[in-house]
């Protein structure tokens, strides 16, 4: 288990705010009756390959990974690896 200063707690928790209302504040919520936009249980590195793949542009499935690109638009290399460990500590 990783154990995070708080200031790089608030960090991520300060980031998830822009995911909230699809993902839930526990990352339970299944936003737009997708199961695979659980965020809960997932590992920080397979939520950072996630983020990065969706901000990139290669994973790309739809209108909705559109608005998930928008949404993390201006997240810096340091802030995606903040937010998918704030993530990755969502227990299922």
């Amino acid at each position: 288990m990783v154990v995070l200063s708080s200031s790089f707690s608030s960090d991520g928790k300060v980031l998830y705010k822009k995911c909230r209302g699809c993902h839930g504040s526990d990352g339970k919520y299944i936003p737009f009756e997708r199961k695979n936009g659980v965020l809960a249980g997932r590992d920080k590195v397979e939520i950072e390959i996630l983020i990065r793949s969706i901000k990139d542009g290669s994973y790309s499935t739809d209108r909705l990974t559109k608005i998930m690109r928008n949404a993390i638009s201006k997240f810096s290399d340091d802030d995606i690896k903040i937010i998918s460990a704030y993530i990755g500590q969502f227990k299922n």
